[in-house]
C-alpha cells in the first residue's frame, strides 16, 4: 500500500453477533439471519463507519479483488469481536482490534452479568430473576404482575430471544419455548412495566481502565425492543438526577467489565417507566449491557455523527499506533 494513500478501517458488521455468542459448537448463520443483517448494517454505513472504510462481507472475501489488497495491514474492527469476526479480518489482510477470550466475551454480553449487577447497584421497582430450570420459571410466572412478565434468553439482540407473558400458566407452545430456551442457557424474568422514556450511554473502556463515557441520548425501539432511532438529548429534556444516575450505572458497568478483562466499546439501555399500580414513574438505570458497538454508538461519541466516527478519535480510544495517511 503506497504511504500517500489514505488509510481507512475495515468493519465486520457482525450484527449477529449474539447467536453466535449462544452457540455451543461452530457457528453459521441462517439464510434468514443473514438478510437481517445486511439489511441492518446499512443503517451503519456512513455513520459507524467512515467515507474511507471498507465494510467486509463474505462475498468480498470469495472475490479476493483488488479491494481487500489495499487494506492490507489496515486496522480492523468488528461489531463485536467474535471469532468468526476476527477470522474474516485476518482473512482480509487486516490488523484486528484487540478482543477478550470467546468465554470472556460470553461472559460480559450475557443477560445475568448485567442482572447481577443491576441488583448490587440499582435494584429499584424493577427487580430481574435469573432462573435455570424450568420450575423455577413456571413458580416466578405464576405470581401476579399487572402487565404480564417479560422473559429474555441469555443472549438476544434486536429483539430476539424475548417473550411477554401473562402471569399464570403458560400455553403449550409458551412452555417449549421456555424449555428450548434455557437449554440454551439461564432466563432473566421481569415484570413487564410501561416504559415512558428511553435512554442509553455508549462508552469506551481502555486498557488501563480508564471509560470514555457520552452524553445520554434517548433511544426509540419497537414494541419488541427492535432499535429504530437514537438522538442526543439536553438537559431540558433529561433531568438533573437521571443524568447523574446514567453516568454513575455506566462508570460501574465499565469498571465491571474491565474487571472482567473486557476492553473496547459497550453501551447500556435504561428507561424510565410507570410504577405498577401507580400514575409515578422511575427510573431503571441498568436495563441492557451491550459488550460491543451498538445503533447508537455514533450518535453517541461523534461530534459530527454525520461523517462517521472519525479514525483518529478512535485510534486514540484504542491506542493502536494509526495515522492519516498522506504525503
Amino acid at each position: 500500500m503506497s504511504g500517500l494513500e489514505p488509510i481507512g478501517r475495515v468493519w465486520v458488521l457482525n450484527l449477529d453477533a449474539e447467536s453466535e455468542l449462544a452457540a455451543t459448537r461452530s457457528y453459521a448463520p441462517t439464510e434468514q439471519l443473514r438478510q437481517i443483517v445486511a439489511r441492518e448494517r446499512q443503517r451503519l454505513i456512513g455513520t459507524l463507519t467512515g467515507p474511507r472504510d471498507v465494510v467486509l462481507d463474505e462475498q468480498l472475501l470469495e472475490r479476493r479483488g483488488p479491494e481487500l489488497e489495499r487494506v492490507r495491514g489496515w486496522p480492523g474492527f468488528a461489531w463485536c469481536p467474535t471469532p468468526r469476526a476476527l477470522a474474516m479480518l485476518r482473512s482480509a489482510g487486516a490488523v484486528p482490534m484487540q478482543a477478550p477470550p470467546l468465554e470472556q466475551l460470553r461472559a460480559v454480553n450475557a443477560r445475568p452479568f448485567g442482572a447481577a449487577l443491576r441488583a448490587e447497584h440499582a435494584p429499584g421497582s424493577i427487580v430481574k430473576h435469573c432462573v435455570s430450570d424450568l420450575e423455577a420459571a413456571l413458580a416466578l410466572l405464576a405470581l401476579p404482575a399487572e402487565r404480564g412478565w417479560l422473559v429474555r434468553r441469555e443472549f438476544g439482540a434486536a429483539g430476539r430471544g424475548r417473550r411477554r407473558l401473562h402471569s399464570g400458566k403458560p400455553s403449550s407452545d409458551e412452555c417449549a419455548w421456555l424449555q428450548a430456551s434455557l437449554r440454551m442457557g439461564p432466563l432473566t424474568i421481569e415484570p413487564w412495566v410501561e416504559i415512558v422514556r428511553e435512554y442509553t450511554r455508549s462508552a469506551w473502556v481502555r486498557a488501563d481502565g480508564t471509560i470514555s463515557i457520552s452524553e445520554p441520548c434517548a433511544q426509540t425501539t419497537t414494541e419488541h425492543g427492535a432499535w429504530l432511532e437514537t438522538q442526543r438529548v439536553d438537559g431540558s429534556s433529561i433531568s438533573s438526577a437521571d443524568d447523574q444516575a446514567l453516568q454513575a450505572m455506566t462508570e460501574r458497568v465499565g469498571r465491571a467489565l474491565h474487571a472482567r478483562g473486557y476492553r473496547g466499546p459497550f453501551g447500556i439501555d435504561a428507561w424510565r417507566h410507570r410504577v405498577p399500580g401507580s400514575l409515578a414513574t422511575a427510573l431503571n438505570p441498568l436495563s441492557e449491557i451491550n459488550a460491543r458497538f451498538t445503533m447508537d454508538w455514533a450518535t453517541a461519541m461523534a461530534r459530527d455523527p454525520r461523517s462517521g466516527v472519525a479514525l483518529s478519535e478512535l485510534a486514540q480510544l484504542t491506542g493502536a499506533p494509526v495515522v492519516e495517511g498522506g504525503p
